[in-house]
């Protein structure tokens, strides 16, 4: 019975290239061609290149990403890089589908990903990055950058580095690719359907700082309106008063602009003894996601982040060829959940 040749012991050194064409019987120069895919251009027989991959195997060979960069070739590794902590805490995480739809988009396209972890002091590129961006193809991007984040984004954009964020964001002075949802058109839509149903006195709620999705939200919203009402605040300053005194001075309907606001909204009305839609409308200008028990389904967007993160692998694989990717806008879907009621000028 024959054996299969046992794995090279471990050792302080690891295996080299040289090792892996000694082992295969072949010359360093068709492991390497085989490690970056060019069989098929160099005519390399389909029994020598699986020669040269059982070596690999046998002695555990990791190539070595940078190097196949300096000599023409692609490393197939994506960073990624999020201004804020994105794995999921729950299925609910915003960020879970992004990750996702770049997961399978990555390895539909043979590519790995490399997850940047930030500097020391907080979600900042690192100084040290370049020696990271060496190892990789592209990176795309996620998040809410501050303004000296744009600044280090523009100096990225400008290297020629490939990148794409996901998310529109505007760096002065760069052209940055990005991969958007369609906002403004969303909440345009769903404030006419709240019109349809006889509400006009209307009241656009979001979170101090806006950033640019919020404001082409906030955008879209007064596209619909004569007059459109918004007013900022943090959720925990969302409470009895502020709802009592919104709906005695006529507000018959609520946009929210994220689910810690609608679930904030959805709670003091319950603990004050409103009833939704019987009392007033809400709908959230995010994904209508459940919220606490006894909760109507909610009423909102359906936001395409798994086909964004697809997407978003898609344009950077272009950059990556030296072609142009211009910005992408995906569109949004309305969900008619069971938090719009009927307003006071609905037809009766």
């Amino acid at each position: 019975m024959t054996r299969p040749p046992p794995r090279q012991q471990a050792s302080r050194n690891p295996p080299t290239q040289k090792q892996v064409a000694e082992r295969a019987g072949v010359s360093q120069t068709i492991v390497s061609q085989v490690l970056n895919g060019q069989t098929d251009q160099a005519r390399i027989h389909p029994e020598t290149r699986a020669r040269v991959l059982q070596a690999i195997r046998d002695l555990g060979y990791v190539p070595n990403a940078a190097a196949r960069r300096l000599v023409g070739g692609r490393s197939s590794l994506v960073g990624v890089f999020t201004y804020e902590a994105v794995f999921p805490s729950s299925t609910r995480d915003f960020y879970a589908p992004f990750l996702e739809g770049i997961e399978e988009e990555a390895a539909r396209s043979g590519l790995d990903l490399l997850l940047y972890t930030g500097g020391r002091g907080g979600r900042r590129l690192p100084r040290d990055l370049g020696a990271r961006l060496s190892l990789t193809d592209g990176t795309l991007l996620l998040g809410r950058p501050s303004d000296q984040d744009r600044r280090e984004l523009a100096a990225l954009v400008h290297s020629g580095h490939p990148a794409v964020f996901i998310g529109r964001r505007t760096v002065p002075g760069a052209d940055l690719t990005c991969v958007q949802a369609d906002y403004a058109s969303a909440t345009a839509k769903l404030t006419r359907r709240f019109l349809a149903r006889g509400h006009r006195e209307l009241l656009y709620v979001g979170p101090p700082g806006p950033d640019e999705s919020a404001l082409d939200r906030e955008r879209g919203f007064a596209q619909a309106l004569d007059l459109a009402r918004v007013e900022r605040l943090e959720p925990g300053h969302l409470d009895h008063a502020w709802l009592r005194g919104a709906l005695e001075g006529g507000i018959t309907a609520f946009l929210l602009e994220n689910d810690a606001l609608m679930r904030r909204l959805l709670e003091v009305a319950r603990e004050a003894g409103y009833t939704v839609p019987a009392d007033f409308s809400a709908a959230v200008l995010g994904d209508a996601i459940s919220g606490e028990a006894g909760d109507p389904t909610w009423s909102g967007l359906h936001v395409p982040r798994r086909e964004m993160g697809r997407g978003a692998v898609q344009a950077l694989r272009l950059l990556v060829a030296g072609e142009p990717a211009a910005s992408t806008v995906f569109p949004c879907e309305i969900v008619v959940g069971a938090t719009i009621g009927r307003g006071p000028a609905e037809a009766r």
